[in-house]
């Protein structure tokens, strides 16, 4: 007797926890592509992941992670001065980007989150005409996330 109680309390257990973890991520649906350039004959090289995070087809989120390798120190200081502006004035027109950058032994690593709750995607489309074509009703599609993530070389998987 005393081992069923213990065997459905163990159910029951594991099925509360099923529950809450179903709760915390909400359905989430996580999609990765990955994008290597070998560019030797520009000195560099980069290799850029992207996380794709999605409920029913929309995505809430994006996490890029970013590495340019180059024994260039003006190649890679050009490189974290560009992406810090590029992000930052995403960041100001749009809103729901947050990233850091870092330059340390010939590597410049970006590490990006795109919040798209917080993202303008209307007035990002209103400036960006090409990505309505990526988007329902001005939210980004899983399907179009990977479209431009394939069209710019990445694999998505």
């Amino acid at each position: 007797m005393k081992d069923k109680l213990i065997i459905i309390l163990g159910a029951v257990f594991g099925v509360v926890i099923l529950i809450v973890l179903l709760l915390l991520l909400g359905g989430s649906k996580k999609t990765t592509c990955k994008l290597v350039s070998n560019q030797t004959k520009n000195g560099y090289s980069l290799e850029t992941q992207y996380e794709i995070y999605s409920k029913n087809n929309i995505v809430n989120k994006v996490v890029i992670h970013e590495t340019i390798t180059s024994d260039s120190k003006d190649k890679l200081e050009k490189f974290e001065k560009d992406f810090n502006e590029q992000y930052e004035t995403l960041k100001t027109n749009y809103g729901g980007y947050t990233y850091k950058v870092t330059n340390k032994n010939n590597k410049i690593t970006t590490e990006v989150t795109i919040n798209y709750g917080k993202f303008n995607m209307e007035k990002f489309i209103k400036n960006n005409e090409a990505m309505k074509q990526y988007t329902k009703k001005n939210k980004l599609t899983l399907e179009g996330a990977k479209d431009l993530y394939e069209r710019s070389g990445a694999e998505c998987k």
